[in-house]
């Protein structure tokens, strides 16, 4: 399974000498990532791609190729498949569409293709699939346009049963400076299916969470089995649970629909934890990258009285709980108030205390507490109080290093959030050191995401 990721060489099936030609976004994608190997085109016209001679005969291709990526009309991947045999090519994506999506069966290509495959060792994704996207070696094989210079790499590794959700995932999971390790396309599971990759992901040492995206289960006691074994994080995005949805599913990628109370049930069972969205997925990762939340007990802190009231609605929402702290630690921190005009209490209203002392000294003593599990705190992000952080710890970098260390000094997770322009959050959030959520109500979802993946048992 490694060398569909960390290939020595590859060779791209279905490149031709013009720009409309799919095939050659591969080759561009592949050199904007600073993939190392060696690139080898193929097609049946003569010609170059991105200065790379194109090879018209296959027989001609040296030998010790790792991957081959194929891209061309469903009734040739067989003969392909056949020339990749031939070569010693065990690796292979398929990336053609045209098969049981469009059908509505298994079609006559792809028993060849299964009989091909079986006859030369050859393993394979798809079809009907745009590949792979590995940060650690350059790999990446979509032949859809993309930004792939823009992509960063991370410890969360995804599987996703569609081209398009493949392409979002690299985009948002980059955007919110989360980055990735592996992005697998799977598209139509013909041989290589999610169950083979979440095998090769917990053994895999770039991959420290495991990401799903699927429309449907084929092999649900296996999936499980494989999942139960997982010493990694599993999330999970399950689509494809209405009946209005499965007509599409089954056209895009030959999914078929699932009954989702089961599915949910044995998400829960297995330890899975599910999302709904991509950008959930994301929440869930920077989430996990926090110490485990071992009950619904939470400290809020907000320079905010009305965010303090926001989040107090949205805690009771999700289940948590925010127990009463005791009067002498509320009597110490009400001694750093300015004004004196604000009454602490939890949720705790710190808007009149303007002495970034005084909230270290909350933080450390509202942990220590047995009844206490973890701590959602919102901050303003103006200048003036950054000023004030700066003062006490520094830089930034500093500042969240000191978060950083509560959280493995206590074992307990600080859900970190703040308030401010959008560019300045952006800013904080680049900072690799610990998880900035992008505003207090998704750091309160972080935090249902935690306590579930705890309550499993993972």
């Amino acid at each position: 399974m490694r060398k569909f990721f960390y290939p020595s060489s590859i060779a791209v099936f279905g490149v031709g000498n013009h720009e409309g030609n799919l095939a050659r976004h591969i080759v561009l994608h592949c050199r904007e990532m600073g993939f190392q190997g060696r690139i080898h085109p193929v097609g049946k016209k003569a010609g170059t791609a991105y200065g790379i001679d194109i090879c018209t005969d296959p027989d001609a291709l040296p030998g010790g190729i790792d991957l081959a990526v194929i891209l061309v009309p469903a009734a040739f991947v067989a003969e392909t498949m056949e020339a990749c045999g031939r070569k010693g090519i065990r690796h292979a994506i398929i990336s053609t569409g045209g098969f049981r999506e469009f059908e509505g069966d298994r079609s006559r290509a792809e028993r060849e293709i299964l009989e091909v495959a079986g006859r030369y060792g050859i393993r394979f994704i798809g079809p009907n699939s745009i590949g792979v996207i590995c940060t650690g070696s350059g790999l990446c094989s979509p032949f859809n346009p993309m930004q792939a210079g823009r992509f960063k790499k991370g410890s969360t590794s995804l599987i996703i049963q569609s081209g398009g959700v493949t392409t979002q995932c690299a985009y948002s999971f980059s955007d919110e400076e989360i980055g990735f390790s592996k992005i697998i396309s799977v598209g139509n599971k013909l041989n290589v299916d999610e169950i083979d990759l979440i095998e090769y992901l917990n053994d895999d040492e770039d991959t420290e969470q495991i990401h799903l995206y699927l429309e449907s289960i084929e092999n649900g006691p296996a999936l499980m089995r494989v999942v139960s074994k997982s010493t990694k994080p599993i999330v999970a995005f399950k689509a494809n649970v209405s009946r209005t949805a499965s007509t599409i599913a089954m056209s895009h990628t030959a999914a078929l629909f699932n009954d989702d109370r089961v599915v949910d049930g044995a998400f829960r069972q297995a330890g899975i934890v599910r999302v709904e969205s991509i950008h959930e997925m994301t929440v869930c990762a920077k989430a996990l990258r926090l110490p485990p939340l071992k009950g619904n007990r939470l400290v809020v802190i907000s320079l905010s009285g009305g965010f303090s009231v926001i989040l107090g609605d949205m805690c009771e929402r999700l289940g948590f709980e925010c127990p009463e702290l005791p009067r002498r630690l509320l009597d110490r921190i009400e001694a750093y108030r300015r004004g004196g005009v604000i009454r602490m209490s939890n949720p705790m209203d710190f808007g009149d205390i303007h002495d970034v002392r005084g909230l270290m000294f909350a933080l450390e003593q509202c942990l220590a507490l047995d009844f206490v599990d973890g701590i959602v705190l919102c901050h303003m992000i103006e200048p003036e109080m950054m000023r004030m952080f700066r003062g006490a710890g520094g830089t930034p970098e500093e500042l969240l290093a000191f978060f950083d260390r509560l959280c493995a000094s206590t074992g307990k997770p600080i859900a970190l959030s703040f308030f401010g322009r959008r560019e300045q959050v952006e800013g904080l959030k680049k900072i690799p050191v610990f998880p900035v959520f992008n505003d207090p109500m998704e750091s309160v979802r972080a935090m249902r995401m935690l306590l579930e993946h705890g309550r499993a048992g993972c």
